[in-house]
């Protein structure tokens, strides 16, 4: 990680991390817990570290499977039994079946 200064220099976008989203970021959190300056030093760290954050699903990333090898989860054969799929309401089905596709383009869900 890189070292941060107690007075780090003005905000730069840095890749992911723009203006637009460092503002929206300190409009969320800006409540008085933090001060000023640690906002600063937070949102320097953000713009260094740029690619740990994602703030839509197409900037996802996975873990390095050197680190964190993929989990196998050790089944049995079996006849799965079968329960009928809760109905997607009719006035939903256009957004719900829209995020599905969305994750599964991102990534998220496999298809």
């Amino acid at each position: 990680m890189p070292p941060l200064s107690p007075n780090p220099p003005p905000f730069v976008p840095t890749g992911r991390f723009t203006d637009e989203r460092r503002k929206q970021f300190l409009t969320d959190h800006d409540k008085g817990f933090l001060t000023a300056a640690e906002l600063d030093v937070l949102t320097n760290l953000m713009a260094k570290q740029n690619k740990a954050f994602a703030w839509e699903d197409s900037e996802r990333g996975s873990l390095r499977t050197d680190f964190f090898p993929p989990v196998v989860i050790p089944t049995i054969p079996h006849i799965p039994w079968t329960e009928r799929n809760r109905p997607i309401p009719p006035g939903l089905e256009a957004e719900v079946c829209q995020i599905i596709r969305s994750k599964i383009k991102a990534g998220v869900y496999e298809p």
